[in-house]
């Protein structure tokens, strides 16, 4: 599950897990480029993908802000969203856990930003740095599972804090489709407009206020629910809990 940074409960981590790609953050090596292939592959034979607005992806590093339904998310943004600059993944610690497939590929990618509610500045510093050295970040800022399509949960401050603390503009996805999985199912991705922390005037606290309630008001214009209902959905039990 992908969260943000400002809830405060935990599981326990090290720094030394941080397995977070160095140097120039917005590189994609060959593997990154060759899994990502294979994968988004295997998306197109699984469902349908209708990305609208790619043109809106600044060509440079951001703060992708998502609503969040279902597993398939995380894959939407890192296969379908420009290949570069490389996007790192906001997450809770114990996801790396699930499986030890699961923690190969996390170490593997070097793309996840572990968060330990414990020390919520450790996941804070990890993603500034991130920043600054131009990699993206991608973010859930409701923090937690949605529970409905189309509907979008009050959002946390820690995506705009960020913004404003590093002046990388927050970029608004809504996702309809992954809350409930079946072969073939229309999954659509929606990127509004940048939203640029120097549009915004007041104190850092102000300007964190007022760019949360922009974010929520961008994501959700993004978010129309869109409505499938096929007589049949193939394997929709096992997919929805694929991951």
């Amino acid at each position: 599950m992908i969260a943000d940074p400002e809830r405060r409960e935990s599981a326990p981590t090290s720094e030394r897990e941080q397995q977070i790609q160095q140097g120039d953050a917005a590189k994609s090596n060959w593997y990154v480029r060759a899994f990502r292939m294979v994968v988004r592959a295997l998306f197109g034979v699984l469902f349908r993908v209708r990305v609208v607005g790619l043109k809106n992806v600044p060509g440079t590093h951001t703060i992708v802000c998502i609503n969040h339904l279902g597993w398939t998310d995380v894959f939407l943004v890192l296969l379908f969203f420009p290949v570069e600059p490389r996007i790192y993944v906001m997450g809770e610690a114990e996801v790396k856990d699930i499986s030890a497939f699961r923690r190969w590929v996390i170490n593997s990618l070097q793309v996840f930003v572990m968060l330990d509610r414990s020390k919520p500045v450790l996941a804070l510093r990890t993603m500034e740095d991130v920043l600054r050295r131009d990699g993206s970040i991608l973010i859930c800022p409701e923090g937690r599972l949605g529970t409905q399509e189309g509907q979008l949960q009050p959002l946390q401050q820690g995506a705009a804090h960020t913004s404003v603390i590093t002046g990388v503009p927050l970029l608004p996805v809504g996702l309809t489709g992954p809350s409930q999985l079946w072969l073939r199912r229309t999954l659509v991705v929606r990127i509004g407009m940048p939203i640029a922390p120097e549009d915004f005037q007041g104190s850092s606290r102000e300007r964190t206020h007022a760019m949360t309630d922009r974010l929520a008001t961008e994501m959700q214009k993004l978010l129309p629910g869109d409505r499938e209902k096929p007589r049949i959905k193939l394997l929709q039990r096992w997919l929805t809990k694929l991951l």
